[in-house]
C-alpha cells in the first residue's frame, strides 16, 4: 500500500492498488516521510474510502485517541441504525469531540436546549449519543457532560444518507428549535406543562416535524375536511386560537401557510394535551 500524505502520526492518505484514495488509521502510519510503501499492513486498524480531502485537512490536528473514539461511534451508529451514513461522519465527529473535550477540560459547560426534543424524535440516534459518552471515557480518559449525547445525535441524524436534512446541521437545528418553540406556544396558550416523555408529546412532536418538512418542500396535505375543520374550530375555540398562533409562527419562519387540513390535524394533536387536564 502506497502512503502518499501524512495527516498525523497515526492517520495518512493512501492509494490502493487500483489507484483509489484511502484514509488509513494505524499506529505510526503517518510518521515516515511520504510517499512510502507500507509493506506491513498489520498495523492498520481502519480503512476508509472516498473521504473528502478538505474535511480531512480540517481535522488533521485531531489527537489519535479522539479519532479512534469518533471511528467507533460512527461504526456504532451505522450498526444501530442499519443505514448508509455520510462517509465523512467520523471526521466531523472527531472535530466536534476534540472541541468538546477541550471545553470539558477547561470546565466550560454548554447546555443544549434541544436535547429533550432530539431525544423524543430521534431516540435511536440519541441512544448512540449516550453510548458515545462511555466511548470517549474509555478511549480518551475524559468524562464528557451528558449534554454531548444530543450533540453527537445531531451529527448522526444529519449524516444519514437520503435523510431529510442531507448533511445540513443548520436546517436540523432550525427544525428542532421550531418544534421546541411550538411546544412552548401550546403550553402558554393552554396554561399547561407538557410532559416531554409522554406518548402524546412524542406523537405531537413527530407530526410537527413532518409538517415542517412538508412546508420546507412546498408540499401540503389535501383539504378534504374543510367542513370538519370549521366545526372543530367552532367547538374548540381555545385549541383553534392556539393552532392559529402556531401557523402564524410557521408562516413567519418558513414563509408558507398551513392549509385547513394541516390546521385540523394540529388541533387534534393539541386537543389530546387537554384530555384529563
Amino acid at each position: 500500500m502506497l502512503i502518499i500524505k501524512t495527516i498525523n502520526n497515526n492517520v495518512a492518505l493512501a492509494q490502493a492498488d487500483d489507484g483509489t484514495d484511502l484514509v488509513v488509521f494505524g499506529k505510526g502510519v503517518g510518521f515516515p516521510a511520504t510517499p512510502y510503501e507500507l509493506e506491513d499492513t498489520s498495523s492498520i486498524q481502519t480503512v476508509f474510502h472516498n473521504v473528502d480531502n478538505e474535511v480531512l485537512t480540517a481535522v488533521s490536528p485531531i489527537k489519535p485517541e479522539v479519532m479512534a473514539a469518533a471511528v467507533e461511534i460512527a461504526n456504532r451508529a451505522a450498526k444501530t441504525l442499519d443505514c448508509d451514513l455520510n462517509r465523512n461522519l467520523f471526521l466531523t465527529l472527531a472535530d466536534h469531540l476534540q472541541f468538546a473535550i477541550e471545553r470539558t477540560e477547561d470546565d466550560i459547560l454548554i447546555e443544549n436546549p434541544l436535547a429533550s426534543t432530539v431525544q423524543t424524535i430521534y431516540a435511536r440516534e440519541y441512544g448512540v449519543g449516550e453510548q458515545s459518552i462511555g466511548i470517549v471515557r474509555e478511549r480518551c480518559g475524559v468524562e464528557l457532560p451528558h449534554t454531548e449525547a444530543c450533540s453527537v445525535a445531531m451529527h448522526i441524524v444529519t449524516a444519514e444518507a437520503g435523510g431529510e436534512f442531507d448533511n445540513n446541521l443548520h436546517d436540523f437545528q432550525k427544525a428542532m428549535s421550531s418544534i421546541d418553540e411550538i411546544t412552548y406556544i401550546v403550553e402558554e396558550c393552554l396554561g399547561i406543562q407538557i410532559d416531554r416523555a409522554s406518548y402524546n408529546y412524542n406523537r405531537f412532536a413527530i407530526h410537527v416535524r413532518y409538517l415542517i418538512k412538508r412546508l420546507t418542500n412546498g408540499e401540503s396535505a389535501s383539504s378534504r375536511n374543510k367542513g370538519l375543520f370549521a366545526r372543530a374550530a367552532n367547538d374548540f375555540p381555545e385549541v383553534s386560537a392556539c393552532t392559529n398562533l402556531i401557523c402564524d409562527y410557521l408562516k413567519e419562519r418558513y414563509g408558507r401557510t398551513c392549509g385547513s387540513e394541516e390546521r385540523l390535524y394540529l388541533m387534534m394533536y393539541i386537543n389530546r394535551f387537554l384530555v384529563g387536564r
